[in-house]
């Protein structure tokens, strides 16, 4: 059977809309029916760090190579014993810019009266856009954690290039596979997420490496190419990108973003 509470969300997501943690077969029917979009289920997963891993292999190859580690800081406040989570949001400048989706997901959470010191998560996604702070933390990319995620990816048939958001017990996981879970792979649309970190780079460095892994794309497209993978007709490519667009544009409509 289905063990709660669990996630539901969109099976094509962005920008964490319409994720959800569900806490019983009630609130799993009131989803189904607020959103109707092809969605997937997934286990509710407690470890406590999440990271951003953006990897590549040159199809035929054995080895790739990691590009962008991005950690994550999700957004929270910490308690002083007297003032209501709602109060210690509005004297966060960051937070403050969430209370209203907070809100609307979550109200019973703003009368909360946290206890000094208690640090109170204010969201379960780990995305830039619902407050988590990205952390560029390239410094950690090592021949060992290429070589993990060559054999991580490895289990994808036809994964060459993507992002992967892992669940882990320490980074130390990272190296060794051991007490990690990929929570979300990202494919060609994927961003080096580290550029988001403002004190670890800049508006010409993050446009420098996007245009790197830009290349990087086309390299592994044209070495597909040559396996014998047909390239899309512009009309069909046309077609794919507005369907997109108007999948993006409903998601962001029943997601009030």
């Amino acid at each position: 059977g289905i063990a709660f509470p669990l996630i539901a969300k969109p099976d094509l997501g962005f920008r964490g809309l319409l994720v959800k943690k569900v806490a019983d077969e009630g609130e799993l029917a009131d989803y189904l029916l607020r959103f109707p979009v092809r969605f997937i289920l997934q286990e509710y997963i407690r470890l406590p760090l999440e990271v951003g891993v953006l990897y590549y292999r040159m199809p035929g190859e054995e080895r790739g190579q990691v590009t962008s580690i991005t950690t994550k800081e999700f957004l929270r406040v910490s308690g002083d014993g007297r003032s209501t989570v709602e109060a210690l949001i509005r004297e966060n400048p960051r937070a403050v810019l969430q209370l209203e989706r907070i809100r609307a997901t979550d109200a019973a959470l703003l009368a909360r009266v946290p206890a000094r010191g208690e640090l109170v998560n204010l969201g379960i996604v780990g995305n830039h856009a619902k407050g988590t702070r990205f952390i560029n933390s390239n410094h950690l990319i090592s021949e060992a954690i290429c070589r993990n995620f060559d054999r991580i990816t490895k289990e994808v048939e036809g994964l060459y290039y993507g992002r992967l958001d892992i669940k882990c017990e320490s980074l130390d996981a990272l190296h060794t596979g051991e007490g990690m879970k990929v929570i979300e792979i990202n494919g060609t649309c994927s961003e080096p997420t580290h550029i988001y970190d403002p004190q670890n780079g800049t508006y010409w460095s993050a446009l420098r490496d996007i245009a790197r892994h830009w290349s990087i794309i086309g390299r592994v497209a044209r070495a597909n190419r040559r396996r014998g993978a047909p390239y899309l007709s512009h009309k069909r490519t046309a077609g794919e990108f507005l369907r997109l667009f108007a999948y993006q544009r409903m998601v962001r409509e029943l997601g009030g973003s």
